[in-house]
């Protein structure tokens, strides 16, 4: 009995990252998934095509870091050819600029989903802690 408890203790910390890093992954790619479901319903131009395509769930720094990202490379243009300066569609399509209005999706949806998120990573500790 002692060695049954002993081993459950021992195998916690494994079990807890395990389950985490599985329960965090699936909320990071749920909320990329929404966020991408978000701008579609938007108004459509040719830019929100690249802008849906950088949504993406990078791996962090470890095993229960997952970074949901957009833009990047993918939405990043000059403003004018050869002029050197350059600026990231997605912010402009968050944020708006003197040329066009905001059209908040990345931080809107985030809020929308945190608790759920919080929910679901709290429910897999307490499934793990049982």
């Amino acid at each position: 009995m002692a060695d049954d408890l002993e081993a459950h203790l021992n195998a916690l910390p494994e079990q807890l990252r395990e389950r985490l890093s599985d329960v965090l992954r699936e909320q990071a790619f749920r909320l990329s998934d929404t966020q991408r479901a978000t701008l579609q319903s938007l108004e459509q131009d040719p830019e929100t095509g690249a802008l849906e395509a950088s949504c993406t769930v990078a791996p962090g720094a470890n095993e229960l870091e997952y970074l949901v990202q957009a833009g990047g490379d993918m939405t990043t243009k000059e403003v004018r050819e050869g002029s050197g300066v350059s600026y990231d569609y997605a912010e402009a399509f968050e944020f708006g600029t003197s040329r066009q209005p905001a059209r908040p999706w990345f931080y809107p949806t985030y809020n929308a989903m945190k608790d759920d998120i919080r929910e679901a990573i709290n429910d897999a500790l307490n499934e793990v802690l049982k």
